[in-house]
């Protein structure tokens, strides 16, 4: 078929967006994709014509709307993304980027077999990474040119640093301590509104670091707070946010158990 006959490139590029496509469609549409990219097909044009073209409508689905493959991969992003903060705060420069290939842009899975990997990193908890600000499930990045799916990884990787715990505050009280007033009352980057009376602990969640839920298994590639829903971003300067439904004090590469995509919300 004629996904087979692309370049290198061309062929990371489908195989991010099945992994998408698994995670989000369920088993039938993940027989169709397998169906389309490997069992009888052989490259040469030969079998159903029927069963291409469905394979070929499946693969465009996958694509944000009225974006090519080469811009997926190469770029431009949306303008909401050109000069974006990341979630390290770095602010993206759309002339001084990197190409995909030049750091080793790959799936998680593949991520897996570098020399440099980490078990549990991924862009979602990347510090140049930058959340999906549109709903279409890609963000970009401060670094990197091109849509960027936060499950996927490079090896320019960068961790997000553990922020340092408030003057006057020990480590223990920042679960339970109350906000700064600038928090109390604020809406989530989806636009919910804290209720600081009405907020679970983040003991009942199951709150910890993204990168070590991910890499035992119990927080999927690609999530964090940084891009969930109810995730309050930092907004005085000492790297920590909140949560619109968890109390105490949350940092952008933390994770918990009632982790909601905003790409779900926007």
């Amino acid at each position: 078929m004629a996904q087979k006959e692309r370049s290198t490139d061309g062929e990371s590029a489908l195989e991010r967006r099945q992994y998408l496509k698994y995670a989000t469609l369920g088993t039938a549409t993940s027989g169709i994709l397998a169906g389309c990219t490997g069992g009888n097909g052989n490259g040469n044009g030969n079998g159903n014509g029927n069963g291409d073209t469905e394979g070929e409508e499946e693969e465009h689905e996958e694509l944000p709307e009225g974006v090519s493959e080469e811009e997926f991969e190469s770029g431009p992003v949306p303008n909401e993304y050109m000069t974006a903060m990341s979630l390290g705060k770095e602010e993206r420069n759309p002339d001084d980027l990197s190409s995909k290939s030049e750091v080793e842009f790959s799936e998680f899975d593949e991520a897996q077999e570098h020399s440099a990997y980490q078990a549990g990193s991924c862009c979602a908890n990347c510090a140049d990474f930058i959340a999906d600000k549109n709903g279409d499930e890609f963000g970009a990045c401060a670094e990197v040119d091109g849509y960027i799916d936060g499950a996927d990884w490079c090896a320019i990787y960068e961790g997000l640093p553990e922020p340092e715990v408030p003057e006057g505050m020990s480590e223990d009280e920042l679960a339970t301590a109350e906000v700064p007033e600038e928090y109390r009352t604020a809406k989530s980057q989806a636009g919910e509104e804290r209720n600081p009376d009405d907020l679970r602990s983040q003991e009942e969640v199951g709150l910890t670091e993204s990168v070590e839920a991910t890499a035992d298994g119990t927080a999927r590639p690609g999530q964090s707070c940084g891009n969930c829903a109810d995730f309050i971003p930092d907004k005085n300067g000492d790297t920590w946010g909140a949560c619109a439904v968890v109390e105490g004090y949350i940092a952008v590469e933390d994770w918990c158990s009632i982790y909601e995509s905003i790409s779900e919300d926007l």
